[in-house]
This record gives structure tokens, sequence and C-alpha cells, in this order.
């Protein structure tokens, strides 16, 4: 058993008063956490048989180094059961990635946070829900694993609100925003097949995402439904639609994806669609001057701006209950290639 290096704290032995106490240490997200022990640490780490002292990632803004123990023990303050210990790896290790760009989303005054999507079999493994009530409370896989990514973005990244992080409101998904995409039900590939992986490959893929956009579409006709979404995709103080470059998330339930695949709409046809119908012309915008012309770079180009460099940028998923009543909409962050899918390194026990 490798020795654990962090710094023990003896803390109060009430949980109430151990609570205020880790508070006032800065170290939670203002939500109860489970105490991390070392027992609780090292049965963490012994799940996946890493070394404590691994690498994971370095976190911006703090340039923290995200060790397997330190990642444990966020892990086990979320509420983390150890199986779901290599989703929250994999998810750590998409966020470091360069291409993610998660110093902009730390630092931003944007609401916008990290949302993971979880694919292949692990979902069924670790009790992912992907569907009905699949991004609310209720599912300890879903809650659990997003909170202890959010916590060590704040706790290894050092990313205090107010202090570091410039988020003029924050938003509830940065308490936690993870769901699985329910590929059982879906008339195409899902997205990990999408971004190069194996169907029966676990992966988790992280985008930066700035809230959720409810959409009642009760229309029956693909070209119908999709006129509404794009009506409620099309509002040009979307930040993507400054520079063009979003990656724009539509997640709609198995009732719509049936009426799509139905009439044999594919994927790449539905963004096709959807990015014609959200550009915005310029001449229905107001021509004043704005104090953040200068990175109106999509402005310049045309005379009418887009969500996104191209359709391909637009992602859709499958989730969520079966009625083909409800759509969801997650205005992307406008960096370019802010979405990458880890693979989930499965223990062999």
């Amino acid at each position: 058993m490798a020795v654990l290096s962090s710094k023990r704290i003896d803390g109060p032995d009430e949980m109430g008063a151990l609570f205020t106490y880790m508070v006032d240490l800065g170290i939670t997200d203002g939500l109860p956490v489970i105490p991390p022990t070392e027992q609780n640490v090292q049965a963490m780490i012994d799940h996946v048989g890493l070394s404590p002292d691994a690498e994971v990632a370095v976190i911006p803004p703090g340039r923290g180094v995200a060790t397997v123990e330190k990642l444990a023990i966020n892990a086990v303050m979320a509420g983390c059961l150890p199986e779901y210990f290599p989703v929250v790896i994999a998810a750590i290790e998409a966020l470091g990635d360069p291409r993610f760009g998660l110093l902009g989303i730390q630092t931003t005054t944007n609401p916008v946070s990290p949302v993971l999507v979880i694919n292949g079999p692990i979902r069924h493994r670790i009790g992912v829900n992907c569907g009905r009530g699949c991004m609310g409370p209720g599912f300890r896989a879903n809650a659990t694993i997003g909170r202890a990514v959010k916590l060590a973005l704040l706790n290894i990244g050092d990313c205090r609100p107010g202090d570091i992080s410039k988020s003029i409101h924050g938003m509830p998904g940065r308490f936690t925003f993870c769901f699985g995409e329910l590929e059982e039900d879906s008339p195409w590939d899902p997205f990990h097949v999408d971004m190069g992986f194996r169907r029966e490959q676990s992966t988790v893929s992280v985008f930066g995402g700035q809230g959720t956009t409810n959409m009642m579409v009760g229309f029956t006709r693909p070209e119908e439904i999709l006129c509404t979404v794009a009506d409620g995709m099309r509002y040009y103080s979307c930040t993507a639609y400054l520079r063009g470059t979003g990656l724009p998330m539509i997640v709609m339930g198995p009732g719509h994806a049936k009426i799509f695949g139905e009439a044999g709409w594919d994927k790449k046809r539905i963004k096709q669609e959807l990015f014609k119908l959200t550009a915005i012309p310029l001449s229905s915008i107001p021509q004043g001057r704005q104090i953040t012309a200068p990175v109106y770079e999509n402005w310049e180009r045309s005379r009418s701006i887009n969500l996104c460099r191209d359709a391909a940028d637009i992602v859709i998923l499958v989730a969520g209950g079966p009625e083909p009543y409800h759509l969801v909409y997650i205005p992307g962050w406008a960096h370019p290639k802010s979405v990458v899918t880890q693979a989930v390194i499965i223990p062999q026990h």
C-alpha cells in the first residue's frame, strides 16, 4: 500500500461542526461533503490501482497538479463510490488537454462550466442515468462524478469564486453537470463513436456549456421540429455568435430521435439544417457601438453570423425521457475545439 502524502488535519468529531470547519478552510462548494478520511481516500485509490502521486493533469489557473491522491480526496468529498473514480480521472485528463481551453472557462465572466457526457458500457456498470431526469437530482453517479470534477477545479485549480473566477452570475451547473447518452434508444451512432472510439469503449466527453434552455417542441415532422429548435437557438446575445466558434449542443429525447430516424434523417442532415436556420442577418442587429466590439470577429466576415464555423460543430445527443415534447439546448463556449473525449480505463479486478 502506497503512503499518502497529503497534509493531515484533525477536525471536530460532530458532523455539523466538521462541515463548518471544512467550509471555513475553503475546500467545499458550500454543500455538505463526506470527510476524506485516510481509509476512504485509500479505498478510492486502491480501486484504480494507480500510484497516489501519479500526475493526471495540471489544472489552471493555479496550475495545481492533479495527482491521483488529490483527485481521490475530492471524489470522496463529493460522495463518489470507488467504482466512479475511473470516470473522474478520465474527465480531469480531458479537461487538462490544451485543446479544451480550461483556463478561459475557469476565469471568464461567462457562466460557462464543463459538461460531462458518459458513453459506453460503464454507464450501466456504475448506474449513470441516461434517461428521464438525467440532468437533475436523485442519481448518485451523475451527481457525484460531476461534483468531484467541479471540486477538483476549485481546490486543485484554485478557482475561487470572486477571487479568480469572475463569472458574473455563475450557474447551477458549476456544482455538477454530468449525464450519460441513451445509446440504446438512439437511431444513430453514439457521440463517442462520432469522435473515433469503438462502441464497446467507455468514454467521458467534456464540453464547455453555458447552461440549459428548454424547448417545448410538439411537432411531428423533422422540418417543423428543427424550425422550432432553431428559433430557440437564434439569439445574437449568445456568446458563440461573437466569434462564430461555438459548439452548440442539442440533447433530444428518444421520442424526437425516433421521429428523425424513421424519416431517414441522420445527424449530418440535422446539423446542416440547423446551421442554415440559425444564421442571423446582420441587418437585424442594432448597429450601436458596444464595449465588446473588438471581439466581434464573426461580425466582420459576411452579411450574417453563425453559432459555429461549420455545421459539423453542432453536437447532437440522445438522452432523457421518452416523450417527444421537450429538447434541451446547451449553448457552447465560444472557444474552438472545446470538446475532448477521453477513454475511461476500467480496472481489471
